[in-house]
Parts: C-alpha cells; structure tokens; sequence
C-alpha cells in the first residue's frame, strides 16, 4: 500500500486512485478499439459517444451510490469549509455498482440517439469494463480500501477464520473510517486478506473470457449476459471477506453490493436466455410475433385441422411410396 498520492510534485499530489483509474480508462478505450472489427458499431462515431456519456454517467452513479451507502460522510466532509467539503465529497469514496448502472444507463441514452443495438455496444464495452475496473482495484489496493478481512477475523455468515495466507499490511481504521495510531502518533498495521488484488486477477481473466466469447458467439446479448451472471457470483461472494463492514451499509443480513448482485445476476439470467433470439445483423426484438400472439378459438381450431390435414397427406404419400416399392420388387420377380 502506498497511499492516498502516488508521488509529490512540489506540493501537488498525484492521486494513486486517479492515475490507476486513468491508466485503466486508456486501456479499455484502446481494448474497444482492437475489437471494433467483430461490431457493426462505427467506432468513430456511436462507441465514442458511449465512451464518453458512460464515464460521466458512472463517475456520477458512483458517487451518488457511494453517498447512499455511507450518508455519514455529510457530517465529516465540511469540517474544514463548505469549498473543502465539496472537493472531499467529489474526490473521496465510490462504489463500482454505482459506476456500473451509471454507465449502462449512458449507453443506452447513445443507443437510442444513434437509432443502434444496445447490445451491440453493451457487448463491445464488456471486456472493457472489466480492465478499467480492474486498474480500479489497483489503486483501492494502493491508498488501502476495500480491504480484506485481518488475520484471525471471521467472515460474513461465520464461513471461515481467516488464517493470514497472503495477507498485505494495511493502516487499522476506527469506525469513522480514520487511522488509528499508536501513542507515538504512527500508524497501528494490520495485517490483511488483499481482496483488492484478488478482484484484479479476477476481472483480467473475466477480461479473457469475455473477449473470446465475445469474438465466436452469433448472438447477441451473450457477451453481456455472461458479464453480469460472472461478476455478480464473484462480488457477492468476495463480499463476504471484505473487512470494511462499517462503510458500506446493508439490510436483512446482507451487504449493499450483495443485494445489487443479486439483481444483476438474475438480469443476466435472463439476458442469456433471450439472447437465443437475437443473431447479429438482424432487426432486434425481443419477443417474436408468434410468441406474444395468442390465436383466436376459430383460429387454433383451424390450425388443427390444417395440421391434421397436412399429416394425412404425408402419410397417404408415404403409403403411396411403399406400396409402388413393393409392385416393382414383386414385378421383378415376376420376370
């Protein structure tokens, strides 16, 4: 862990977070760039604007989400002024899940204004999600939230002890979310399971899979779905060895990001399963006419007997064959 600045530059600091977010924004824009080849999409023109409306969109859901989640930072953010409370509430705090609907919901602002696919762009974008989020854990990894549960602790729903397997140092926080420190003013180091850095594996992987997933399937929506059921089992279950109970806020025995992962994972569910209808190039609709049209009485009955109808001319043609097969063997042997 290094800390809320990366480095100084003269009394400017440069933000751990904000340089790892930047680094991971670069990469997945560049991602979207060498699939653009597998999307009917204009890169140039449709996936730009999604870009760009999805990064504002989830900055603002991510704060907006985080805020939600942890009300108690109104009352600490403005002890130094109301111009400092407001750079703290803007620059401190974000919840992923925030982002994630921020930016889906900017997606589909552009799909709509573009008259295009929404799952085009969703299915393009999926990969990307996953490398900049991941270099957003990085940079939780480096100023030191979202950490693991210590040495010794016990996990949501009493799962496990946590033993101390490649635990990672970490400043021990009080309830407000501020360093505790020794009587000689240094900070009291606990050692720590690195979700962070675990949930960075994890979504460069899920990265991988999307990719080639992405670059065989005919379908749309696939991509998408499988994103969402993917992470949404992942987060709910990393979540239970996060340490940070006291930021994040729950009901009903379960996290925040939990309940939300729950809905995310059933959307995706569902997504996969209509995907089976929608192929790439053609006109998206969600339910095709048949499946929505209930026949009317006279109707079904009609189709019955044309069915009927149909059967017995099949098997008339059929009776038909065999019996011809049988005059010529028999004819055959005849001469």
């Amino acid at each position: 862990m290094i800390g809320t600045y990366l480095f100084h530059i003269g009394s400017f600091g440069v933000p751990s977070m904000g340089v790892c977010i930047l680094i991971g924004a670069i990469l997945a824009v560049f991602l979207s760039w060498l699939l653009r080849k597998k999307s009917a999409l204009d890169w140039n023109d449709a996936v730009v604007d999604a870009i760009i409306l999805a990064v504002l969109l989830g900055f603002i859901g991510m704060k907006i989400l985080y805020w939600i989640v942890d009300p108690g930072v109104f009352k600490t953010a403005f002890a130094d002024g109301f111009f400092a409370g407001l750079l703290n509430l803007i620059t401190q705090g974000m919840v992923f899940y925030g982002g994630l609907l921020g930016g889906i919901f900017g997606i589909f602002i552009v799909s709509r204004r573009k008259k295009k696919n929404f799952f085009e762009f969703t299915d393009l974008m999926a990969p990307c999600f996953c490398v900049a989020h991941a270099f957003g854990r990085i940079g939780c990894l480096l100023v030191g939230c979202c950490y693991g549960v210590a040495t010794g602790e016990t996990t949501q729903f009493g799962l496990c002890t946590y033993g101390g397997a490649c635990a990672v140092p970490y400043p021990r926080f009080d309830v407000y979310g501020n360093q505790v420190l020794d009587e000689l003013g240094n900070p009291i180091i606990t050692m720590r399971l690195p979700v962070p850095l675990m949930e960075t594996i994890f979504l460069l992987l899920l990265c991988v899979v999307l990719v080639l997933i992405f670059r065989k399937e005919k379908h749309l929506g696939t991509t998408t779905g499988w994103y969402l059921v993917l992470y949404a089992i992942w987060r709910f279950v990393i979540e239970m060895f996060r340490g940070d109970v006291t930021e994040r806020g729950g009901f009903g025995g379960l996290f925040t990001s939990q309940w939300i992962s729950i809905g995310i994972l059933i959307a995706g569910v569902v997504i996969l399963i209509l995907s089976r209808r929608w192929k790439k190039g053609e006109p998206f609709v969600v339910f095709h006419e048949e499946d929505l049209t209930v026949p009317k009485p006279e109707e079904a009955k009609k189709s019955a007997e044309d069915k009927e109808t149909v059967e017995e001319q099949a098997n008339e043609a059929v009776a038909e064959e065999i019996g011809e097969s049988l005059g010529e063997s028999l004819g055959g042997d005849e001469e």
